[in-house]
């Protein structure tokens, strides 16, 4: 993401513009465009280039719109961000201006059936206040085929809804906060770890996780090197399941998963950076990068992988996988929670917590 400290001449700018408009706004200019900016700074992707199309009051009450534009592959994309006038809230998406005598739940659905088309099933699966006084989240479960069920948050206000996302006073992503609960409802510990043993710690310990791992996936290994320095310093309190999880764009990968599942639990992460960096077409070259690395195959290993053991766990993890819509990894249950990437300070306060 971008870093902070690119900030300091991006906001001069943004704020220098937003005084030369004048003094008769009825928002803090300063603090408008400061929090537009910290927002903008989750949401696009380090190197990617963004300009500023200005700042003004937007068509609803209480709020400023501040515009932007992404570089992409398709050219310049637009982006709009909602300021509360107070600073502390913002919203991200498509806003519709909407009757302030309707109920917030019937904006919610109106809003959706601009913003997504009527062939998708959708329903609405959550619903409450949020911190900010009169605003409102729906979260919508919207079934698009072949990636499962997906949720998309709406919130209403006096009179707008907007589909998208919310950030909070500390710039927290609201809205992803709500579909972690959501996806992890879909699932459950039990289904995601029956039959099998931690790959790190020991079952019971107090702090528990299962993570979707892909044997290629840069990401994961990078995971794997955050909770290999967890385990050095709460390994009597920290227990971790690895669900094998090759994915299609992963041409090398499953070979390597079918190996992995198989492998005793204990011996699964030591296998899994043996194997980095290897390109085997089938599960015979699995065993001799291996065995070339000095490390022997046992014949159980061999045999569960053989017997088809093997394609069946995998099938087990996409299975549970399929349910929360994953189309990415790592993804973590944590908590009850369904996390994007390693929940690294989610664990480590549950961690602290546990050790207290």
């Amino acid at each position: 993401m971008h870093k902070l400290t690119r900030l300091g001449p991006i906001l001069a700018a943004a704020l220098l513009a937003l005084l030369a408009a004048g003094p008769a706004v009825a928002y803090d200019d300063l603090v408008v465009g400061e929090k537009a900016l910290r927002v903008l700074d989750q949401i696009v992707p380090s190197g990617v280039e963004t300009r500023d199309k200005g700042v003004e009051k937007a068509k609803v009450s209480g709020w400023v719109k501040a515009s932007y534009q992404a570089k992409s592959r398709r050219g310049w994309v637009p982006l709009d961000i909602y300021v509360h006038q107070g600073g502390d809230y913002a919203l991200v998406g498509k806003l519709y201006p909407q009757d302030a005598g309707t109920k917030p739940r019937q904006r919610a659905k109106e809003a959706m059936a601009e913003r997504v088309p009527d062939k998708f099933e959708r329903s609405i699966i959550h619903e409450r206040a949020t911190g900010m006084e009169g605003l409102r989240e729906f979260l919508f479960e919207v079934r698009i085929p072949r990636r499962g069920p997906q949720a998309v948050g709406v919130y209403t206000g006096q009179d707008f809804a907007l589909v998208g996302q919310m950030y909070g006073p500390d710039n927290q992503n609201l809205t992803e906060a709500s579909k972690r609960s959501w996806r992890g409802s879909l699932i459950s510990w039990k289904a995601l770890t029956d039959g099998l043993k931690p790959v790190y710690g020991d079952a019971g310990a107090p702090v528990e996780f299962a993570m979707f791992t892909d044997p290629d996936c840069p990401a994961c290994q990078a995971a794997k090197g955050r909770i290999d320095k967890l385990m050095d310093k709460h390994g009597d309190q920290l227990a971790g399941y690895l669900l094998w999880l090759p994915l299609d764009m992963h041409k090398h990968s499953r070979p390597k998963a079918k190996v992995l599942a198989c492998t005793a639990a204990d011996r699964q992460s030591d296998l899994f950076d043996a194997l980095k960096g290897s390109k085997p077409d089938k599960v015979a070259d699995v065993y001799e990068v291996l065995k070339h690395k000095g490390v022997e195959v046992p014949r159980k290993v061999r045999g569960c992988v053989a017997s088809g053991q093997a394609d069946g766990l995998l099938k087990r993890f996409r299975k549970q996988a399929d349910k929360i819509g994953l189309h990415s990894v790592p993804t973590v249950y944590f908590d009850g929670k369904v996390y994007r990437g390693f929940p690294e300070q989610e664990v480590t306060d549950a961690l602290e917590e546990a050790g207290d």
